[in-house]
């Protein structure tokens, strides 16, 4: 080759995503990162003055994380309740914090915090957009934009010092880089490692801040593997990624190592919540009163114990409470099926399912933003599968691959919310997912907006 071809080659290559978008799209993407900023941030103050005092928290869960990321600032030890409970958490979302922390000399207000995560999800708000331009067109990305922006749930995840905010980032970067990984035309064996190796990244550190998400990974790299025409190639691709995977991983799970003597994958709550969804008197709600009684027995066993036991209250504690839930649900398969509906039905609720949600103004924008957000992709699916020889303008791949990945995560969730318990909270990151069919469906009902025809049709994916 010349050096002059060389040169161009070069040139392409290093060509930014925004020169490929053009000058009205880059435009129109600040627009609305401003305007999900500025809801997010408005909706902050709005929750925190509704507070007791400036330093209070609405959940239990948001002082725990507050407290372990204050510790990560302070090089203390890493727990939260004493000794007995050093990996109740797992460390992504107190590293944040810890870094919030770093940033405000160690001092950060409640509601800086919560900035912190409007932010975030701002981000997330242009990185669902970007797997919407990539799997469909630029027009699709920017009404997914749109549409996130103004999602009241997205908001709502923003708001709140919980960690699903800053998990739906690392999960939407995490299914950007399986395009580019395994269904990018025409790229080059070295881009696809690279997006392998981020693919990885982004999984462990979606696990980090939210260990649910822990079995999504590997069940993902198998349908890979074993739906694709190139698996031999994939399979590589796929060793690479769960090799970034358990490198990103690897510090925390040398700790818990090192706490308990055992592999401990995530956290030592998994005992817990799972007795929380299936025990005598479930609901699907979370109720953790029974939690005093499984202390006051272990407790007393160790006590009574013949000699000093090997592994760490902590650990034996969540084996007592995964063992009584696990036997519970042998011996009630019916009453398990009765729950696991009712989890179901609470998930995906139009309908707030507690009255704690806000004011009744709040109450209906989280019904009619949801509502919107599954019509409009239930006509998109519609639409693809009735067109499936002929998909809709600006379709990159297969109909079946781009309704089968945006769907993945609500498919996920809802099984495992199925055995744990439900809410309408643990649905918010599989709805930000949705939107990008839900997009499709804007697309679908709106006229074409020729603002870059050029970009709405894209070069059919090789078949990953």
């Amino acid at each position: 080759m010349s050096s002059h071809g060389r040169d161009l080659l070069v040139r392409h290559a290093m060509e930014t995503p925004m020169r490929q978008l053009g000058r009205p799209v880059v435009v129109a993407w600040i627009v609305i990162f401003a305007i999900a900023l500025t809801l997010r941030c408005g909706a902050s103050v709005y929750w925190q003055n509704r507070q007791a005092d400036h330093n209070t928290f609405a959940f239990g869960d948001s002082f725990s994380y507050w407290v372990l990321g204050h510790q990560i600032y302070e090089g203390d030890e890493y727990k939260f309740g004493g000794d007995d409970a050093r990996i109740s958490r797992a460390p992504g979302f107190p590293i944040l914090i810890a870094g919030w922390h770093w940033l405000f000399g160690g001092k950060p207000s409640v509601i800086s915090v919560r900035i912190m995560n409007s932010i975030l999800g701002a981000l997330t708000v242009v990185a669902v957009g970007w797997l919407a331009t990539l799997l469909f067109s630029q027009r699709i990305g920017l009404y997914t934009g749109v549409l996130t922006s103004i999602y009241p749930g997205a908001i709502a995840m923003s708001v709140l010092i919980l960690s699903e905010g800053p998990f739906c980032l690392f999960m939407t970067l995490e299914l950007v880089a399986v395009y580019y990984c395994f269904w990018r035309a025409n790229a080059s064996s070295t881009s696809k490692r690279c997006a392998a190796i981020l693919l990885g990244i982004n999984a462990a550190m979606a696990v980090l801040i939210r260990p649910s998400w822990l079995f999504y990974t590997p069940a993902l790299f198998t349908a890979v593997c074993l739906l694709s025409k190139h698996r031999l190639r994939n399979l590589s691709l796929v060793i690479l990624g769960a090799l970034a995977f358990a490198l990103v991983m690897l510090p925390w799970w040398v700790r818990n190592y090192q706490v308990t003597g055992r592999f401990v994958p995530t956290t030592l709550q998994v005992g817990a919540s799972l007795y929380d969804g299936l025990r005598p008197g479930a609901d699907g709600a979370s109720n953790m009163s029974f939690m005093q009684e499984f202390y006051r027995q272990q407790t007393l066993e160790d006590a009574l114990a013949q000699s000093k036991p090997i592994d760490t209250y902590e650990y034996r504690l969540n084996t007592r409470l995964r063992e009584a839930s696990l036997r519970w649900s042998r011996e009630n398969p019916s009453e398990v099926l009765r729950l696991a509906g009712s989890k179901f039905i609470r998930m995906w609720n139009v309908f707030p399912n507690s009255d704690a949600v806000g004011s009744g103004v709040t109450r209906l924008a989280t019904s009619l933003g949801y509502l919107g957000i599954m019509l409009l992709t239930f006509l998109a699916v519609i639409s693809m599968i009735r067109k499936k020889s002929r998909p809709i303008e600006g379709t990159k791949q297969a109909s079946w691959r781009i309704v089968a990945l945006c769907s993945s995560p609500a498919v996920y969730f809802t099984a495992l919310h199925m055995v744990f318990v439900s809410s309408i909270r643990y649905r918010q990151p599989a709805v930000l997912i949705l939107s990008v069919l839900a997009g499709a469906g804007v697309a679908i009902c709106l006229p074409c907006v020729p603002f870059n025809r050029g970009a709405l049709r894209a070069d059919g994916g090789s078949d990953g």
